[in-house]
């Protein structure tokens, strides 16, 4: 057989790869062109691109876009790209079962319809919890709210699926007091500080032991059973994320306040901040909040000169950070200042779990700032009114790409006009709120409405034929896409109007009326309507399950 002949005179750029463009010269009808080739040999050329390559190649021509909705496999990483996650690939579902549960998931979660309700019981005094990969956890002590022991008892209940029942592991013991945990069941880790104790505040150091969920036993990846955190006072408050082969802890303590970063598997301490009285180049002083980025990357809100978001990577060693932007916030007025801003994005997982068809690819993600600003002129009223601004993921990493593209030297300084109206978007906090620690999963935010009731923002908007559903006259949904510019008015606080664009979705149904808050997760929204402060009583867990 006669190797096809490419006219190499065109190309096309997909993916990584260059492709020659589909164009059939029909002076030398003998002259075979890419399209030209099986379809068999040119699904098993595109398999090995990125689905939005894909995507355009198929309105390159009639062929290619023939080709490609012939294929089950090519249209589902098609749509796996446009709903930001990744094929799983531990799964033996066929590609047109995943295909299938990945479309029925999005018509879900696009008219808010959940497929069944559970009631997880949860009772006890909840000291800390979280939310990650499909599974709560929450510590408690076994004296409940009034005890003054620390918290030893570990409870994790891996929640109902689609698929699934769900289950409950109870330790009544874990062996040590603990203050605050993290964990990720895609690697089996769970990150537990220890609470102040006799021992710990004579050595100047907090440990953070690294054990399995399953079985509280070390980790067999970490090289050492505890991390240790200097603390040379008193240890008030603390915070841990797992990302990948990092844990980051920002913790207070009497005297100041410090970010550590570790590279959990190896013990090395990747980086320490000190954040009380940080004058430096390297580190603004007044910081409020600390998230990551990815696994080599993180950010920082500053609260100085109206506020702005430090963006920073870091290396193997502790001489590896580099501050690559500074994003400012909306300029503000004389005699106002920013009181706090704290910043929130949804956990991350290493990896996807077992027997799961896809998960969220952990690039597209949501961050949530919550802002307070605080007036301080005597002749305005004292109001200390609080806004939330919502952006992705892809901002920050746009700039860390960009300073390395540039081999930058110092970092850029970004206003507000440059990225803030076309990439966030802006809107009051209109009344008192039980935020709880796992309110955003990928591009979904949970947001309550002034009727008590909540509504799940999604900022994922597109308008193919593929991700528009109409409302059915039975629908118990309220379906609102909101893709025009909004603007804030507040006289006291920003010299002018401000105004921001980024589109997003908001879903509303009734039945979310009456909880205290609400967490979201790939497959559920989980409803408490008990408060969940430190040692208060969750009672139940009321599951929607997608």
């Amino acid at each position: 057989m006669i190797a096809p002949k490419l006219d190499t005179r065109q190309t096309i750029a997909v993916g990584s790869q260059v492709l020659p463009t589909p164009r059939v010269d029909v002076k030398d009808s003998e002259t075979p062109t890419f399209i030209l080739l099986p379809s068999e040999l040119l699904i098993e050329i595109l398999r090995h691109v990125d689905g939005r390559s894909i995507l355009r190649c198929s309105s390159v021509c009639r062929v290619l876009n023939r080709v490609i909705d012939s294929s089950a496999e090519l249209q589902y990483y098609i749509e796996l790209a446009l709903d930001c996650m990744l094929d799983g690939s531990q799964t033996t579902v066929t590609v047109a079962e995943r295909l299938e549960q990945l479309r029925t998931l999005r018509r879900a979660w696009s008219l808010l319809e959940w497929k069944k309700e559970v009631r997880v019981p949860m009772h006890g005094f909840c000291h800390a919890y979280e939310l990650v990969g499909g599974v709560f956890a929450k510590t408690s002590s076994s004296g409940g709210f009034l005890s003054q022991s620390s918290p030893r008892k570990f409870i994790s209940s891996w929640l109902p699926s689609s698929s699934d029942s769900g289950h409950t592991l109870v330790r009544k013991d874990i062996g040590i007091s603990t203050r605050d945990f993290a964990i990720d069941p895609s690697q089996d880790l769970i990150a537990l500080v220890q609470s102040d104790n006799i021992f710990v505040n004579n050595s100047g150091y907090t440990e953070v032991h690294l054990r399995t969920i399953s079985s509280n036993i070390k980790h067999p990846e970490a090289s050492s059973p505890f991390l240790r955190a200097l603390t040379l006072s008193t240890m008030t408050s603390a915070f841990i994320q797992i990302v990948d082969d990092v844990i980051g802890m920002m913790y207070w303590m009497e005297l100041e306040s410090r970010i550590t970063i570790w590279n959990w598997k190896t013990g090395q301490t990747l980086l320490t901040l000190i954040l009380q009285d940080c004058d430096g180049d390297d580190l603004p002083s007044d910081i409020s909040d600390f998230s990551f980025i990815s696994n080599r990357a993180y950010m920082i809100t500053c609260g100085t000169n109206g506020g702005s978001i430090q963006i920073f990577t870091f290396g193997e060693n502790e001489h590896e950070i580099i501050h690559v932007a500074s994003l400012s916030l909306p300029p503000l007025k004389s005699r106002v200042r920013l009181g706090h801003c704290g910043i929130h994005t949804g956990p991350f997982v290493a990896r996807c779990l077992p027997n799961t068809p896809f998960w969220t690819n952990q690039e597209e993600r949501m961050y949530v700032l919550s802002v307070q600003y605080v007036q301080e002129n005597p002749d305005v009223p004292s109001a200390r009114p609080r806004f939330f601004l919502f952006f992705k993921n892809s901002t920050p990493l746009r700039y860390i790409q960009k300073y390395h593209e540039q081999r930058g030297t110092s970092s850029f300084e970004v206003p507000w006009e440059e990225w803030g109206p076309r990439e966030s978007r802006m809107l009051h906090h209109q009344l008192p709120y039980q935020w709880l620690s796992r309110y955003v999963h990928g591009h979904r935010v949970v947001f309550p409405l002034l009727t008590g009731s909540m509504q799940v923002l999604d900022f994922n908007v597109r308008k193919t034929k593929r991700h528009v559903f109409p409302l059915q006259p039975d629908s118990k949904a309220s379906i609102e896409v909101v893709d025009q510019p909004s603007t804030i008015v507040s006289e006291g606080i920003f010299p002018g109007p401000v105004e921001t664009s980024l589109a997003y979705r908001a879903c509303r149904r009734d039945e979310l009326k009456g909880f205290s808050g609400v967490m979201i997760d790939e497959q559920r929204l989980i409803g408490l309507k008990s408060p969940s402060f430190a040692d208060g009583d969750i009672k139940d867990l009321y599951v929607f399950v997608f």
